[in-house]
């Protein structure tokens, strides 16, 4: 019997980069200067993300003392990136009833409000928007003429530039509770009747706390209808095309920033940080907490071993063993990183000028993961190894 043996046996070792997995830093909550012992609600951040416009309710500091339902508050946000103590907006936007900023134009110039004034003694549900003077807000005046139920929570957020409305609403044809619905600008500057948003966002729940992103392509809102933490989870779904009916599933925003209590008013700004409020509890009161949606930077990678040198030269005895090269693997992964082809690539050429030469592959992988499952990852990955080998040749 004839017998062969390998004049020289090259080790191709396989060596592991890591990729990690990206996640969103933990909340925090605002200092004193913008929360305080009562409730916090209706948040809303100007399109230059420096000012915060809230609500505090049954607050002993509101134009009509702690009896007075609601009142607007603003912080302001210092160079520092410190947020200024929370002043009253005062008169005329703050009296006796329900007062909450539901937009804000581009240039802060112009307020929009969550109810329309009557008479001095009653508000309507709708919008009515405020402009800044030398002397200060202005009177509102209504924006919307299309008249809105008067039962349920009513809520709207208008766009900076007041192209469209998105409000919340109990109404005749809701699917359950209040329901989310677009009023659109006309050509005329009027705004025509809302139009449901659709199944994908309404449910026999309740949707309210309409926000929309910077780009007026993300909506983010409340729901109890679509499942979640607790009393109302924060949600975001994705505008498809300019019906404003067509929408991406809407995506729970998850549990570093949903709790057991009621979580709405979320707002992002140029910096991917949002703002939003959240309950202490299933009917505890409200505060301001912000939270980075930047993953945080990757740990530095583990020290890579050092490719070996790749040596060739005459046919060895058989005990002679010489490195021809590496590939790398993503983690967890048996494919070949495109970034090793040209290495591998160069194998094929040498083993072809030298065809005596037989070869080993060596898989390898880290230390995570059991050794069972390590060694049939290692496994894998020397077969995918020879797999491109023989693909090109060999």
């Amino acid at each position: 019997m004839k017998k062969y043996f390998p004049l020289a046996v090259c080790t191709l070792i396989c060596f592991t980069a890591h990729a990690q997995k990206a996640v969103f830093e933990n909340r925090t909550v605002l200092s004193d200067s913008v929360n305080s012992s009562s409730d916090e609600s209706g948040l809303l951040l100007s399109p230059d993300g420096k000012t915060l416009y809230f609500v505090r309710s049954f607050y002993s500091g509101n134009v009509d003392g702690a009896t007075g339902r609601q009142d607007i508050y603003y912080s302001t946000k210092r160079s520092e990136g410190v947020w200024s103590a929370a002043t009253n907006i005062g008169p005329p936007l703050n009296d006796e009833f329900h007062n909450a900023v539901c937009g804000i134009s581009s240039d802060g110039k112009k307020l929009y409000l969550n109810a329309i004034k009557l008479f001095q003694d009653r508000t309507n549900p709708g919008i009515s928007v405020s402009t800044l003077t030398e002397e200060g807000w202005s009177l509102a005046t209504p924006l919307t003429t299309f008249k809105f139920p008067e039962k349920g929570f009513f809520q709207g957020f208008v766009s900076p530039d007041e192209d469209y409305i998105i409000v919340s609403f109990e109404g005749e044809t809701t699917k359950g509770l209040e329901d989310l619905y677009v009023l659109k600008k006309g050509s005329d500057g009027t705004f025509g009747e809302p139009v449901s948003l659709g199944d994908k966002i309404n449910t026999s729940g309740f949707e309210t706390n309409p926000i929309m992103s910077l780009d007026s392509k993300t909506l983010y809102f409340s729901s109890n209808g679509l499942g979640g933490s607790g009393d109302g989870d924060i949600f975001k779904s994705t505008r498809l095309d300019d019906t404003w009916t067509n929408w991406s599933q809407p995506e729970n925003l998850g549990t570093k920033i949903n709790t057991v209590g009621f979580d709405g008013s979320f707002v992002v700004d140029q910096n991917k940080i949002a703002y939003y409020i959240s309950g202490e509890g299933a009917s505890g009161s409200g505060n301001v907490y912000t939270i980075d949606l930047n993953p945080p930077p990757p740990p530095p990678a583990p020290p890579v071993a050092p490719a070996p040198e790749l040596v060739i030269g005459l046919p060895a005895p058989p005990e002679s063993v010489d490195t021809f090269g590496h590939a790398l693997f993503a983690f967890n992964s048996v494919i070949v990183n495109p970034e090793s082809k040209e290495s591998l690539l160069n194998v094929v050429k040498k083993l072809k000028k030298n065809k005596a030469y037989r070869i080993q592959v060596e898989g390898h992988t880290d230390s995570k993961g059991s050794e069972v499952y390590n060694q049939r990852l290692s496994e894998k990955r020397a077969l995918s190894v020879k797999t491109f080998l023989t693909k090109n040749g060999i």
